[in-house]
């Protein structure tokens, strides 16, 4: 086995260096801190060992990730869609590498991870170019994969060889909101592409997304029986439906959507709200933005845009994180600068009005 030396570069991170023959060879442990090099280079050199001498062997991350998914994902998670959408991107990179080939550098210094990284980012893995918060996502999903295929109980792999690598940093809030002139732009372009008397399901997405603050799943699941019109209450929690982070509530019926809700109820032709679960309702969504000239429309667009309406008009911040079945910190964090409830009058008690400008 090669002797390993760690040492810290220039650029402060820690590297493991050691001859391979006649040719000097390095890794970045990709840390600052000596303490965690120091862990990163003990599970080097057992992962070494492991391959070397005791045979471990060598699975591939499509093989690690196929027993993670039959055996945690479809079993634990509500939904699996996330995961399987994930996969469809990370699979191309990863599901032939084995963990050994995590460390791999390429001719620019790039391991497997940071070369997935660069690929989303600049489009060539995926349909289009992918935003840092979903690459982030993406890379989360490898890790956690791996972790499970480590756990006691599952032991597919030693912890000692899950690769070491950093979790791509997140974007910062997304700040795109639909003004009001562009809300009744998308109404009135759903009106004009109805293909009959009936609302369509584009149109009733809108309306509940914008009124609502739901998500889209939460609108696909919902059936007419938690519609109450009585109490004017929607209630998006599926009766025994396992809870997640992301909560389902319920929420009252506004003014203006209660007519919309009443004509849709007299219009249905099911069970369901939106007639069925198919997710192409996004792709007719589209569609309006686009005739409604419209841009950057999505279902978190949707969302955001209700909730910041809510906090520009005064609505207490705690009541929108009711609405949007958020904590009232993750609320502060993300919506924060449009909360102007309070901020006038705390602003006039700076001076407390004693101050004047001088003549």
């Amino acid at each position: 086995m090669p002797s390993y030396i760690l040492r810290q570069h220039d650029n402060g991170a820690f590297y493991i260096h050691w001859t391979e023959g006649r040719r000097s060879r390095r890794r970045s442990t990709g840390t600052e801190s000596e303490a965690e090099a120091q862990v990163f280079l003990a599970r080097w050199i057992l992962s070494d060992q492991q391959e070397a001498e005791t045979g471990a062997p060598s699975y591939t991350v499509g093989e690690l990730w196929a027993a993670y998914y039959e055996r945690h994902v479809e079993k634990n998670n509500v939904e699996t869609r996330p995961a399987d959408t994930a996969w469809k991107n990370l699979s191309q990179h990863f599901a032939a590498l084995t963990l050994a080939d995590f460390a791999k550098k390429d001719a620019s210094g790039a391991d497997a991870v940071e070369r997935y990284v660069a690929l989303r980012a600049a489009g060539k893995i995926g349909r289009c170019k992918a935003a840092p918060a979903t690459i982030r996502h993406e890379v989360t999903l490898l890790r956690a994969a791996l972790n499970w295929c480590a756990k006691p109980k599952v032991a597919i792999i030693p912890a000692a060889l899950i690769p070491v690598f950093d979790i791509p940093p997140d974007s910062d809030p997304r700040d795109r909101w639909l003004r009001v002139d562009e809300i009744q732009a998308l109404f009135a372009a759903a009106a004009a592409l109805r293909s009959g008397p009936r609302l369509s399901r584009g149109e009733r997405f809108l309306w509940l997304a914008l009124e609502t603050a739901a998500r889209l799943q939460a609108i696909l699941d919902l059936t007419w029986d938690r519609v109450d019109f009585e109490t004017g209450m929607v209630h998006y929690n599926v009766p025994g439906r396992r809870k997640t982070k992301k909560r389902r509530v319920s929420v009252p019926i506004s003014k203006a959507l209660r007519p919309v809700l009443l004509r849709a109820h007299d219009e249905r032709e099911g069970d369901l709200v939106m007639d069925n679960k198919v997710l192409t309702i996004w792709r007719a969504t589209q569609a309006i933005a686009k005739h409604a000239g419209v841009e950057r429309v999505s279902p978190h667009v949707l969302r955001h845009t209700a909730a910041t309406h809510m906090l520009r008009r005064g609505v207490p911040i705690w009541t929108v994180a009711g609405v949007l079945g958020n904590t009232v910190a993750l609320v502060e964090k993300v919506y924060g600068h449009h909360c102007r409830e309070g901020l006038a009058g705390g602003v006039e008690m700076i001076s407390g009005g004693l101050l004047e400008l001088a003549e």
